[in-house]
This record gives C-alpha cells, sequence and structure tokens, in this order.
C-alpha cells in the first residue's frame, strides 16, 4: 500500500528503512515523507508507530 504518493513511498519501504534506524523521524526525513503535500504525515508516523511496536 502506498503511504506517501508524491514520493511513491510504500510501507514495505518504510519498513525496510526501519530496519536500519528505529528513530521515526530520521525513517522519515530519510526517505523525503511529507516533504511535498504533507498529506501521508500523520499516516506514515502512524505505520511507523505500529512497526516500532511489533
Amino acid at each position: 500500500m502506498y503511504i506517501c504518493i508524491c514520493k511513491g513511498i510504500t510501507e514495505e519501504k518504510i519498513r525496510k528503512a526501519m530496519n536500519e534506524t528505529s528513530k521515526t523521524h530520521d525513517v522519515l526525513k530519510k526517505l523525503g515523507v511529507g516533504d511535498d503535500c504533507g498529506v501521508c504525515l500523520i499516516s506514515a508516523i502512524e505505520r511507523l508507530q505500529k512497526t516500532q511496536k511489533k
């Protein structure tokens, strides 16, 4: 599922980025989530938090 349409970021890309760093801010910055229109930011943060809890 796409999280960020502007950057083409999928849930899978977010999961892979989480393997490299566990900090939500670092993942979002690395992938560029929220840099364009920002609509995806809340959804991306929620997905990251769910991933961290597992």
